[in-house]
């Protein structure tokens, strides 16, 4: 599948599609240009990426690996019967690219799951490795998810970074810029309320602070306010009273600030 179809295609999948783009969706359908076998599996990979996560190991593996050895082993005169349904899972799994895909997550999954219990240091460094190139990959994700038209998109991106490290400084550089720059204000709050879970790093508080100046929308305002509160952050009192003091400031909301200033003790 060419690639100048894929942003029609994420937008078919994320039910972001226009009358006029999903007409010519189902042209390109019907013409063969995109193929909706290829969409489905496009659409189960990105389920996948979105909340795939290392597995808890359980007390019962290796219990469970020798009984499953033992029930293969018992049922090896099958083979041949079962060959046809073998060539359908090879068919599914290998037959376009994004079945490949969807393959290689659940091998990297699997891995690092039996490597849990059964590596060796060795091998459990492989897997280390293989666990921070899934990393790299939700970062990456998450990145292009925040750069999209789409307000879906990027609150998607904002959750996903929610499932990252707060020592990742690239995920909090990059909330703190859709904090303080981007056109949604239900974005923003999104990830306001992800830097929140964060606001005991020295580095993220001061940043949080700065952001009140930057912030237009009472909304945004106001649900600072509240955090600073929250958090006892003493100097964000300068902020807020330069906010409180503005013509610009709507009264309702100077209520508000002048509230949340007196609780900052």
């Amino acid at each position: 599948m060419e690639e100048k179809y894929m942003s029609m295609i994420t937008e078919y999948i994320d039910g972001t599609l226009t009358p006029e783009r999903e007409k010519e969706f189902q042209q390109y359908v019907q013409e063969g240009h995109i193929d909706m076998a290829e969409v489905e599996g496009l659409a189960k990979l990105q389920g996948v990426m979105l909340s795939s996560s290392v597995p808890e190991p359980s007390s019962a593996l290796k219990e469970n690996f020798y009984q499953m050895l033992n029930e293969a082993s018992e049922k090896s005169s099958q083979v041949e019967n079962d060959s046809s349904l073998f060539e359908r899972i090879k068919s599914f799994l290998f037959g376009n690219q994004y079945g490949r895909m969807a393959f290689g997550i659940g091998v990297l999954v699997i891995g690092l799951f039996l490597g849990t219990n059964f590596g060796n240091n060795s091998y459990k460094e492989e897997l280390s490795d293989l666990n921070g190139q899934m990393v790299e990959m939700r970062e990456m994700m998450m990145m292009a998810m925040l750069e999209k038209e789409s307000v879906s998109d990027r609150l998607k991106g904002v959750q996903m970074s929610s499932e990252l490290s707060s020592s990742n400084q690239k995920v909090i550089d990059a909330l703190f810029l859709t904090l303080n720059s981007d056109p949604s204000t239900n974005v923003r709050i999104a990830a306001l309320n992800t830097l929140a879970e964060y606001a005991n790093d020295p580095q993220v508080r001061a940043g949080l602070v700065s952001s009140i100046s930057q912030q237009k929308s009472p909304l945004m305002q106001v649900n600072l306010a509240e955090l600073m509160v929250k958090l006892q952050e003493t100097k964000a009192k300068d902020e807020l009273k330069s906010i409180l003091e503005s013509d610009r400031t709507p009264e309702d909301v100077k209520v508000t600030l002048k509230e949340s200033i007196e609780k900052i003790i």
